[in-house]
């Protein structure tokens, strides 16, 4: 069954019974429909730090892109982990939204009936549509509306975060619409000019919107077969590099600035586990690793190797893994961390999966709205059509070579050929490196982790290749 809550380690169906209340009091729908089939959707509402928010409101709006409005909904109150479990009518278009005091967020139920939401402060919503000159805009599982003016311009004072599908209605029809992620940006998020062009699509018109990562305070979703804007510019001619690499896939002598080649069996003398709340770990797992013992990292826990910063130029960062997937309390998990709190800025750079959208994504400066900070390499699950397979041994290797970012799983590059563009965030000194979690508990990597390299030196294809199949089973 394709369920992210399948993956779940040891959590009890118990943990999803949260109390049903409703909108009516003769049934569990608003408007009196009482027939919603027996499908039961079992979610999570985590903050954008990733942390469980308890109580919040949940509601399933029965709503669609080309519907004009919101036609039924669903109540429920998410628990004190912020799990939450509702039922609903799998036949119709269901919107996830949570709220928690002034914060909230949509999201959508998965085909296996799972929600995640991410819950935030809203943001002001300014853009436009082309050549528009009336009719309204309107968020799908939202009852707000904003007017398009005669120059086609709109605005939304209060837009929830999450997985936003913002629609175009005119003469009372839904004309196109806009499906958008947020990211962690600032208060307010300016779109630029909508194209009402491809049927049932907006548009942007700047292709860096469409380059595959956050830009502008957000990642653009279109299905196959919609025309998008591409680069048109003519590319810099390429110098070859005549730099002699090494290809080898074993320690070599060259003098790097950074140079770990961590075991994760105990053995690492700069590698130490700690606790989220920064207490040293006093019961650590060791397990069969890809090469004698590896680390299975409990929830809160995570490796730190002191305050070094590959990120200060060309890096490699490697490690063996066997993954297990979604944990149930989370929409992140961590891989590496250059960080020390998220919340008070102190973070550099992380590899993260994100389970929103089943992705791998390296993180700098989430407010950095060029899309420097926030880039997209891969999708992740095979079962979610992605590259990393689960409960097998897989090795994960990310380059960062002249300030793009080159993403291999299993010896194969699985990001963009030509490279994604990346800089880490500024900081005014080095914070402290992190392996398989943070100081947020539900940040830890769920998942086995060996043979970890971390190298400031970007190191070639062959390179990538020859380190998998040294230890590949």
């Amino acid at each position: 069954m394709d369920t992210l809550f399948k993956y779940a380690s040891g959590m009890a169906l118990a943990l999803f019974a949260a109390g049903l209340t409703s909108c009516s009091k003769s049934d569990e729908t608003a408007g009196g429909v009482t027939d919603i089939g027996n499908s039961v959707a079992q979610g999570i509402v985590v903050t954008e730090a990733n942390q469980p928010v308890a109580r919040a409101r949940v509601v399933a709006y029965y709503d669609n892109w080309d519907k004009t409005s919101i036609e039924d909904s669903v109540v429920v109150e998410a628990d004190n982990n912020g799990i939450f479990s509702l039922k609903f009518d799998s036949t119709r278009s269901v919107v996830i939204y949570a709220e928690n005091g002034s914060e909230s967020g949509l999201s959508r139920i998965q085909k296996g009936g799972d929600a995640l939401v991410m819950v935030g402060h809203p943001r002001r919503l300014e853009s436009r549509v082309a050549e528009a000159k009336s009719g309204y805009m309107r968020i799908v599982g939202r009852s707000d509306v904003a007017t398009v003016k005669s120059d086609g311009s709109f605005a939304f004072d209060a837009m929830p975060v999450g997985e936003i599908s913002l629609v175009y209605v005119e003469s009372d029809q839904s004309q196109a619409r806009l499906n958008f992620m947020t990211a962690v940006a600032g208060d307010t998020l300016k779109i630029p000019s909508l194209e009402n062009k491809n049927e049932g699509w907006l548009t942007i018109s700047d292709y860096h919107y469409y380059s595959g990562a956050a830009y502008g305070g957000i990642m653009v979703n279109v299905p196959d077969g919609i025309s998008v804007p591409q680069d048109t510019a003519t590319p810099e001619p390429v110098v070859p590099d005549t730099t002699a690499k090494d290809t080898t896939a074993v320690d070599t002598t060259e003098e790097l600035a950074i140079s770990l080649n961590l075991h994760m069996d105990g053995s690492d003398s700069v590698a130490k586990v700690y606790n989220n709340d920064g207490s040293v770990a006093d019961s650590v797992n060791y397990v069969e690793g890809v090469s004698g013992k590896g680390i299975l990292l409990k929830v809160g826990q995570f490796v730190e190797v002191g305050d070094i910063d590959p990120c200060a130029g060309d890096f490699t960062m490697s490690a063996w893994t066997k993954w297990s997937g979604y944990r149930g309390d989370g929409i992140y998990q961590l891989l590496f961390a250059e960080r020390e709190d998220w919340m008070t800025g102190l973070s550099r750079f992380q590899l993260q999966y994100e389970f929103m959208t089943s992705s791998f994504v390296a993180v700098g400066d989430g407010m950095d709205l060029s899309g420097y900070g926030y880039a997209w390499l891969a999708k992740g699950n095979v079962e979610r059509g992605g590259t990393l397979p689960m409960n097998e041994w897989s090795l994960l290797v990310l380059v960062n070579e002249g300030g793009k970012l080159y993403f291999y799983i299993n010896g194969v590059l699985v990001s963009n050929k030509a490279g994604v563009p990346f800089a880490p965030k500024e900081v005014a000194a080095p914070l402290p490196f992190r392996i398989g979690g943070s100081e947020v508990p539900n940040d830890t990597w769920n998942g086995a982790i060996d043979e970890v390299k971390i190298e400031s030196v970007a190191r070639s294809a062959e390179w990538v290749k020859a380190e998998y199949e040294a230890l590949a089973k």
